[in-house]
């Protein structure tokens, strides 16, 4: 673990080099820095007005004008009302972020549960796939763009709740810019904008070509990662071209080659067979054949109870779970700009993605009961297939195209210029999902081979004549499967897509100033006009419950659309020299099966600065939500695999002292076109403070209320709230208690029969945070040029009340299950120097810390986690560039968790065993 001793004494040195070094860049940098322009001086500029990110235009002055993310009306910088962050491509080299996810992932404002490769890693739901979830709402609550523009969804619900954006598709050479609004922004872009908005900028009018490789590895040997890219660029005298082409691929790890994990091997049950003998109670208990060993055939005795024949066998999976999945992805990026006459010009984006994503879990067990005619024996059966028929392989063949296509131009109407811009975007996104299944009825037919008649009574219930039970029915459970695989198993496939198209249309400009204001105002009026789709379409073995399907293996399903019309305007009204306003509303009307037909959103914002060091700014907001399409279209009949936490006497009540039981149930999900929109309000006030040119810094009060919400609880969530209302961790006799337990149905002797899941609108979540940001930069002439920020976030509070009369539940520290820390902080030092000729050398250090977490019971609070990364960037000429990143520097460790009955025994979701991460990359311009 990264010691907070070591933090202190690095954070000390860098602000001691920071405090001797600013009187000698103050006097180095005397004279050279330009004062700025007066106020008076900024009334008299002409405002100009840009689609997308950079233009500029024509004048005897040029003006940068940017689109900056949640307004529509672009602006001269990112210092506006709203907090944000801009992460350039630089930036994210110096931090050690390799790709998309792990920009994201970077921030302390995404602080809210994330799925991925280590965030469930027996769920199964979106192998491969990584989503962002910023202030912890949801990742459906976080809307994601490119360009500006809304992209396909990932089809597959994350969790197997909610659909969301996968950032795994989007190319890293593709990106000029990360844009991340840490505030709700539904009055600009209608739903989903909640929790935030990220807007993924890509590159444009270059005029260079590049080819650049990364090659990493962990420090043990394993998860070997190759990036190549070629990105070239040609601007012309009315446009410009830009390509990229990049190739990524990594090799999966598996749990067996992380060495922190040998002391905790993810153990299954092999094969055991437990006898009931109502005649011969003598004979009760477990049976195997005799001279049966379990370590001959692959597994770990587990207990012998005395006599031969008594055995019972575990087997050790951990070869079979991958903590990391192959993958191998291609991505091409499009870009053209052309000047069609003076005052119009031309756009069109193209991204696509193809990724081949291969996972393993082992495979599937079987679980029944079985007993003889006569009614007085039977046998309860745990027989795992992963020793004898390897792990369940699934791949997941992904394929995502977006195209953007779009005119832009000005046109002078009452005596002012205003600008204008028409768009039509088109994005699909589909899978193809496989995985190794076993056949039901083959596999049924295996275990009761030589039966001469059985009974079904019931799921993997079954009464077999008395000889067959005497004398084979052990035989059979033990023997070797292997011989009979290629009968015994499948392939389950599932296909899914969805699609997004939309067509905007906006214009821009300046009305009057009303004889009162300080400079006219500013309007800028859009409607738009989208449609999505989702679509999910399993096998018709998958479908069949009836004993002839995949085993354990149910249908995911979801088909349906919507389309959506919205008009919305903004105003930015300069009141007076140091108050400005901005005012927006828009009106969202939705056509699809839900219950919700429109809903209106309007925001109000300030800044106020009375001196040119200070700022003040704030926000009064509307959210809303729609439903989410999977919970309107989505439904399931299947099976889940559950930890029964009150199961075996696993829990005495402060701890958990065993093993907790874990087996397969049937599961059902449903769908709802009940359900309301989410509907809320955002409130922040922050406070910008910046004394020279070089130091920035704000802070930032926010406090969200979000009504309606729609949540679907999983099985895994389920099982943890039901053991919480047991134990007292919830309050019992709470309506949330009772709604709990009706959809846990049990059987006559405890064990689960059926989880039922299902969307519902609840009362509200509220919370409210705090978010600090800090940066500075000197630069010597001797020593280059220093940096250094800090991003620090606490959510305050977070309540969640299901139904109105009870208790709100406090999720500052996260849901049962699911804990997440308070608090996020990142530090990042950087520092530059040009050498002699076209040589410079540069460094950088990215120090992560999450706050500390509870463990399971709730009893303590676990340490802070930290991890760091390194990197060292070397321009040996003018075309060459080399590099090195180490991720996780100080190969921190996950913090075991001693109270978590589930493996591997620590928050998977916020902390990985890999260790550290040593990356080599080189980069040559072809041309420049």
């Amino acid at each position: 673990m990264f010691e907070k001793n070591r933090l202190s004494m690095c954070v000390a040195t860098a602000l001691l080099g920071l405090v001797a070094s600013m009187p000698l860049a103050a006097e180095e940098q005397q004279g050279k820095e330009q004062k700025s322009e007066s106020k008076e001086q900024k009334k008299a500029e002409e405002k100009s007005y840009s689609e997308d990110a950079l233009v500029i235009h024509p004048s005897d002055k040029a003006i940068e004008t940017i689109q900056v993310t949640g307004s529509l009306i672009p602006r001269t910088s990112f210092d506006g009302p709203d907090p944000m962050t801009v992460i350039g491509e630089e930036e994210m080299k110096e931090k050690g972020l390799l790709t998309v996810a792990d920009v994201i992932d970077s921030l302390s404002e995404n602080s809210g549960y994330r799925e991925g490769d280590a965030g469930n890693l027996l769920s199964g739901f979106t192998v491969g796939a990584s989503e962002a979830n910023l202030r912890g709402l949801g990742a459906g609550r976080t809307l994601v763009l490119v360009n500006g523009r809304r992209i396909a969804d990932y089809p597959l619900p994350f969790g197997g709740e909610q659909n969301g954006v996968d950032l795994g598709t989007i190319p890293s050479s593709a990106l000029s810019r990360v844009e991340v609004l840490s505030g709700s922004a539904s009055a600009i872009y209608g739903s989903d904008a909640v929790g935030g908005v990220i807007n993924l900028i890509t590159k444009r009018d270059m005029e260079q070509t590049m080819v650049s490789h990364t090659t990493g590895i962990y420090e043990e040997g394993y998860g070997m990662v190759n990036t190549t890219s070629f990105t070239t660029g040609k601007a012309f005298e009315r446009g410009s071209v830009t390509f990229s082409l990049e190739n990524l691929s990594t090799e999966p790890v598996y749990a067996n080659d992380v060495s922190f994990l040998d002391d905790r091997k993810f153990m299954v049950s092999g094969i055991s067979v437990s006898r009931q003998d109502l005649v011969n109670t003598a004979n009760s208990g477990p049976a195997s054949p005799a001279g049966y060993s379990c370590e001959a055939n692959g597994l770990i005795t587990t207990q012998t109870y005395g006599d031969d024949g008594r055995t019972v066998c575990n087997y050790d999976a951990s070869s079979g779970i991958a903590m990391a999945s192959q993958v191998d992805r291609t991505s091409m990026f499009v870009d053209g700009r052309y000047q069609l006459t003076d005052n119009i010009s031309a756009f069109a984006t193209v991204l696509t993605s193809k990724q081949d994503v291969a996972s393993s879990v082992p495979a599937n067990s079987w679980s029944g009961f079985v007993m003889n005619t006569d009614g007085n024996k039977g046998a309860s059966i745990t027989r795992s297939f992963a020793h004898d028929l390897g792990n369940t392989e699934s791949t997941y063949d992904q394929e995502m195209w977006t195209v953007m296509l779009g005119v832009q131009g000005d046109l002078e109407l009452g005596g002012n210029t205003w600008n204008w811009d028409l768009g039509y975007s088109k994005a699909r996104f589909n899978v193809t999902q496989k995985y190794a299944a076993l056949r039901e009825e083959v596999l049924r037919d295996w275990i009761l081979d030589g039966a001469s008649d059985y009974t079904e009574l019931g799921p993997n219930t079954y009464m077999v004549d008395n000889d067959f039970y005497d004398n084979s029915l052990v035989d059979n459970i033990f023997r070797d499967a292997s011989q009979d695989r290629e009968a015994l198993m499948g392939t389950a496939t599932t296909f899914a897509d969805s699609s997004a198209q939309s067509l905007t249309a906006k214009v821009v400009g300046d009305l009057s100033d009303f004889g009162v204001l300080y400079n006219p105002v500013t309007v800028a009026i859009s409607a738009d006009w989208s449609s999505q789709s989702t679509g999910i379409d399993p096998d018709e073995r998958s479908r069949n419950l009836n004993g002839n399907g995949w085993l354990n293996v149910g249908a995911i399903e979801a088909n349906g659309s919507r389309d959506r019309t919205a008009i919305g305007a903004e105003f930015l009204v300069p009141v007076t020299e140091d108050l400005e306003l901005t005012l927006a509303t828009r009106m969202d009307r939705y056509d699809d099966s839900s219950a919700i037909g429109g809903r209106s959103t309007s925001t109000m914002k300030f800044v106020y600065s009375p001196f040119d060091m200070l700022k003040f700014r704030g926000h009064l907001a509307q959210t809303f939500r729609a439903p989410d399409m999977f919970n309107i279209y989505g439904e399931s009949t299947g099976f889940a695999s559950i930890t029964d936490l009150l199961g075996g006497d696993c829990y005495d009540g402060e701890n958990f002292t065993g093993v907790c039981p874990g087996y397969t149930v049937t599961s059902i999900r449903r769908g709802s076109q009940e359900l309301d929109e989410e509907k809320g309000k955002d409130i922040g006030f922050g406070i910008v403070f910046n004394p020279t040119n070089h130091v920035n810094l704000s802070a930032d009060w926010y406090k969200v209320r979000l009504n309606d919400l729609v949540l679907t609880e999983s099985a895994f969530g389920l099982m943890s709230n039901e053991w919480q209302c047991a134990t007292g961790g919830l309050p019992g006799g709470s309506k949330f208690c009772q709604d709990v337990n009706d959809r846990i149905i049990r059987d006559e002797t405890g064990r689960v029969d059926t989880i039922i899941i299902e969307p519902q609108n609840q009362e509200y979540r509220e919370l409210q945070g705090l978010d600090v940001r800090m940066s500075t930069s000197f630069e010597s002439a001797k020593f280059g040029r220093f940096g250094m920020g800090m991003n620090y976030v606490n959510t305050l509070s977070h309540e969640w009340l299901q139904f109105a009369g009870d208790e709100p539940i406090d999720l500052r520290n996260g849901q049962p299950g699911q804990s997440l820390p308070a608090t996020r902080t990142s530090l990042n030092f950087s520092w530059s120097n040009p050498l002699n000729g076209f040589r410079s050398i540069g460094a950088g250090l990215f120090i992560q810390r999450q706050g500390r977490v509870d463990n399971f019971v709730g009893t303590k609070k676990l340490e802070p986690y930290y991890t760091a990364n390194l990197t060292v960037n070397y321009k040996a000429s003018a075309r060459m560039n080399l590099g090195l990143t180490i991720q996780n520097l100080t190969n921190a460790m996950p913090i075991t968790d001693e109270t978590n009955p589930y493996w591997p025994y620590y928050w998977s979701h916020l902390q990985s065993p890999m260790g550290r991460n040593v990356n080599l990359s080189f980069s040559y311009f072809l041309s420049n």
